[in-house]
């Protein structure tokens, strides 16, 4: 008696129409389409990890994991291995993303993003030999060629210089300095703030720049790697507006323009301003823009909060940070006592941004002063650590 595969047809047809929706953005109605096939046909494998990636994008993670566990568990589908190291790396949980990665190349082991996503964890740990043998397994599979040429170039190197200790940190060891930290996984310079001296910045601070002092401290840093490094820019922007005050401040000690988004030349080199980065979508939007105007962007990020420290990637790393906080900028909150200047809400701050630049600019004048071990702050990147994201020396496009 012939077998009946009635119930696989209806799957499989329902199926199709569910990524012909998914195609074309509907995609509510192809999550329905994926719910009906496996419905029909509870072994079907492709139809879990594709609600995966609906339920991913829509916030659901608790239903993406249980889909791609039913992948797993019915088909053992390489993508839903992928998929749930994926998840578990963004839930720092290195050793069971290692685990999954591995299986999923087990499952199937021309997959460069699982190449990938594998040697980010091992360098993570300090096995630079292995991760570098996956990242040219990936090169060759034809994997992104920007972001493998970021490894080789910019990533890897750091790595290399920190292997001993992420292998000390990964056996229970002491953990890397925050300002080790973000050279590592942005490639960037870590500032810091008052109550540091730039080398030994604290993972966790109360530094939240809600003090004139915390700004003057880390725009005076700032200024003066600008002068050592002869970093040099054509004009200064903000990511939005209420980093524009910031901005100006930066243009004027620098001596260059301040420009607005709609003022922004063909061809330039800007200082992309950004004082509190906790929604990273102004910052990408202002990024693409610059992008388009065939500009090359340098990003000072005055506090990124941790949650977007985890968000950007490789595309659109800052170049300085001051701290990784969750900022109260004194200049964009009600202030009493401080005179006729002070801004009386965040709203006319944004309202009156050169009055407010007016007011910055006084308090930096006030109380920046050179700090005497400034040298060895140089020193730390100059002599130590050079392999950031940009030329540290030059005026040289940054790696993105």
């Amino acid at each position: 008696m012939p077998e009946d595969f009635s119930g696989w047809s209806r799957a499989q047809e329902l199926y199709d129409r569910g990524v012909e929706l998914e195609d074309n953005g509907e995609t509510e109605a192809a999550l329905e389409h994926y719910e009906r096939a496996v419905a029909e046909d509870p072994a079907f494998a492709d139809a879990y990890v594709e609600m995966a990636y609906i339920q991913l994008r829509l916030g659901d993670e608790r239903r993406a994991v249980e889909n791609l566990r039913r992948a797993i568990r019915v088909a053992g589908h390489p993508l839903a291995y992928y998929n749930l190291g994926w998840i578990y790396e963004g839930r720092s949980r290195p050793e069971r993303a290692e685990i999954l990665y591995r299986k999923a190349l087990q499952a199937a082991p021309d997959m460069a993003d699982a190449h990938l996503g594998l040697s980010a964890i091992l360098l993570g740990r300090g096995a630079i030999v292995e991760a570098r043998s996956h990242v040219d397994r990936a090169a060759k599979l034809e994997a992104d060629a920007n972001y493998i040429r970021f490894l080789r170039e910019s990533a890897l190197p750091r790595y290399e210089e920190f292997a001993g200790k992420l292998v000390t940190a990964a056996s229970g060891g002491a953990e890397l300095s925050m300002k080790e930290r973000v050279y590592l996984d942005f490639g960037a310079v870590l500032l810091g703030s008052s109550g540091d001296d730039g080398l030994r910045v604290p993972a966790a601070t109360r530094r939240r720049f809600s003090r004139p002092a915390e700004l003057a401290t880390t725009l005076g840093r700032f200024l003066e790697f600008c002068r050592h490094f002869r970093w040099r820019f054509d004009a200064a922007a903000a990511v939005e507006a209420g980093s524009e005050p910031l901005a100006r401040v930066a243009a004027g000690r620098l001596e260059i323009p301040y420009w607005q988004p709609d003022q922004v030349s063909e061809n330039r080199r800007v200082l992309l301003v950004a004082a509190d980065l906790r929604d990273a979508r102004d910052y990408f939007a202002a990024l693409d823009s610059l992008e388009e105007s065939s500009c090359s962007a340098f990003a000072l990020v005055l506090a990124v909060s941790p949650d977007c420290f985890r968000e950007i990637d490789y595309r659109s790393l800052p170049q300085a940070v001051g701290l990784v906080t969750d900022a109260e900028l004194y200049w964009l909150r009600p202030e009493r006592g401080h005179g006729p200047t002070a801004p009386a809400s965040a709203r006319e701050a944004h309202e009156d941004p050169e009055r407010l630049a007016a007011r910055l600019a006084a308090d930096f004048q006030a109380r920046w002063k050179p700090e005497p071990n400034l040298a060895e702050q140089l020193d730390w990147y100059d002599r130590g650590h050079s392999h950031l994201n940009f030329p540290l020396r030059a005026s040289g496009s940054v790696r993105r």
